[in-house]
């Protein structure tokens, strides 16, 4: 056969196993990374049957790797990790320095020999991973999902500048040969962040207003890909240049609504390169080197536990809610196989350490979809049933994004006024309450622009646009305020994102938090006996306090 032969086959073959693997690892309710390596190991070099060729997958797991820490990095948020508090950071940075002490200690007493890249290789937890798990335990909303995912991408930050350092050459271990990558990443990212609040910005505010919506994929993975090839030349790496792009484009105020346009092509690499890491798990290697394997895993799996759970409590959770945090952030991933494989192809770890890691790595991700089978904190439901095409079987006049507390009670209200609504929330509970209640459901990502194309129509009057996130609502007016005549109340989150949403398209932006002081305000001048047109004035001007420009 020939080259594109082999290819094709070989492309087939992994896409059948990880499907498969994938379905079996749903249909046991845990994680489908655990799915895509088992595919990975049945067709690798290491098992009977078929076996794909390791070179056809290079390109496309790297491919799939790119857009994976694209994506990460899209989630990254400054003002996420400033409300996430100063002492939980320090928290997370001493616990990172701790797992990575212990597996240097366990593998200077296994005779390895390089136990310090170990040591850095065993730091991380896996983002895409704990992401997934926290969504499956019902935390992802809520404030330890929120610090969770703020620490994910703390340490995401740490693999990084690890990555740069990790991939130098070992010929090289003089300080300036590990500061003068360090440096390059630093101006890199300096060039990136003057870009990105220049030409980027521009180019994502533009995009995401104007852009059909079967454009935005091609945008934003040329953007990607840009940034991995600028990283690449810049003498750092396609991960590290693709990371610090998305990074950058969440600040450019478009994070939440490209990380959804780019979800589904990711996942599809993502998958081949989950599928292409199972492929390097050589059984009898690992059998050979198991008591190295039992006692990293063991101890490490116990220390990470232990370690992020009595964080959890310390943090004042209940002890269901430390549970399902520690087992969120137990797994290694993606940028743990991503360290180990940079410092494997830089001689800083032998084939032992990273068969043991890679050993390892593969058992806390099984440990972690066991523990989450058994702890989950609220039972699957059956889905509810919504229109399969996302359209509304009549349109609506208002459309409202979110159904929690805010959406929830503005949706009755308006009910009760006889107004025809249609409703767009991701939760399975909540959507399934909104359908009770008598709204239209599409069940689906509110910040999604295929799914307002499809939703919007002209018959639209207003969109009230509830989420918990300022800058994705402050997207969804963008994208709406384009699309459709449809006037647009959005909340924000703080007192100053208020001039951000009202920009971004919204007729009025409100914080709950905020409203609800008015209120009570509002009564208690009252009850003094102030007059009424005083109490309105003074109202106004601490609603109109901010910054709130209108467009």
């Amino acid at each position: 056969m020939n080259a594109t032969t082999l290819f094709l086959a070989d492309l087939t073959a992994a896409l059948v196993a990880a499907t498969a693997g994938g379905a079996l690892a749903r249909a046991l309710r845990i994680t489908p990374v655990i799915g895509y390596l088992v595919a990975g190991i049945a067709i690798g070099p290491f098992s009977p049957g078929y076996v794909a060729r390791g070179d056809t997958f290079s390109g496309l797991s790297e491919l799939g790797l790119i857009f994976l820490l694209f994506s990460l990095g899209l989630g990254f948020s400054a003002r996420d990790l400033r409300s996430a508090g100063w002492w939980p950071m320090a928290a997370n940075f001493g616990l990172m320095a701790f797992f990575a002490g212990t597996a240097w200690a366990l593998g200077r007493a296994l005779g390895f020999a390089h136990p310090v890249t170990l040591g850095l290789a065993f730091t991380l937890s896996s983002t895409a991973i704990g992401a997934a798990l926290l969504q499956e335990f019902g935390l992802h909303e809520k404030r330890i999902g929120h610090l969770a995912l703020a620490l994910l991408i703390v340490q995401d930050l740490v693999a990084v500048v690890l990555l740069v350092v990790t991939a130098a050459p070992v010929t090289d271990l003089s300080l300036a040969g590990v500061a003068l990558p360090l440096l390059k990443a630093a101006a890199f990212v300096a060039t990136a962040l003057i870009l990105g609040s220049t030409l980027l910005h521009r180019l994502v505010i533009t995009v995401l207003r104007r852009a059909p919506t079967d454009s935005l994929v091609g945008v934003f993975s040329a953007i990607a890909l840009v940034a991995a090839w600028l990283g690449h030349l810049a003498g750092l790496s396609f991960e590290f240049g693709a990371f610090v792009a998305g990074a950058v484009t969440s600040e450019a105020a478009g994070g939440r609504m490209a990380q959804t346009i780019v979800a589904p092509f990711r996942e599809l690499f993502v998958m081949i390169f989950f599928v292409s890491i199972g492929m390097l798990f050589d059984v009898k290697a690992v059998v050979e080197h198991w008591q190295a394997v039992l006692l990293l895993g063991a101890a490490l799996a116990a220390a990470r536990m232990i370690g992020w759970s009595a964080l959890g409590r310390a943090m004042g959770w209940g002890r269901g809610a430390a549970i399902a945090f520690g087992i969120a952030m137990l797994p290694l991933g993606e940028f743990n196989i991503v360290l180990a494989g940079a410092a494997h192809a830089a001689h800083r770890l032998d084939q032992t350490e990273t068969t043991s890691f890679i050993g390892v790595a593969f058992a806390s991700i099984l440990l972690a979809a066991v523990l989450a089978r058994f702890a989950k904190m609220t039972p699957f439901a059956a889905d509810v049933d919504v229109a399969a095409s996302g359209r509304f079987h009549e349109p609506p006049d208002v459309l409202i994004i979110g159904y929690g507390r805010v959406g929830r009670t503005t949706a009755t209200i308006l009910r009760q006024a006889g107004v025809s609504l249609g409703v767009i929330e991701i939760e399975r509970d909540l959507a399934r309450l909104a359908r009770e209640e008598g709204a239209a459901v599409i069940r689906g990502n509110g910040s999604d622009p295929r799914l307002l194309d499809l939703a919007l129509s002209a018959e639209t009057k207003l969109v009230v646009a509830t989420m918990p996130d300022s800058r994705a609502n402050a997207a969804i007016a963008r994208r709406i305020s384009a699309l459709s005549q449809a006037r647009i109340i959005a909340r924000a989150s703080r007192l100053h994102d208020v001039g951000e949403v009202q920009t971004a398209g919204a007729l009025l932006a409100l914080v709950p938090e905020a409203e609800g002081a008015l209120a009570f305000a509002d009564v208690a001048l009252g009850e003094l006996g102030i007059d009424r047109a005083v109490i309105d004035q003074l109202i106004a001007h601490a609603r109109s306090a901010p910054s709130r420009a209108r467009t």
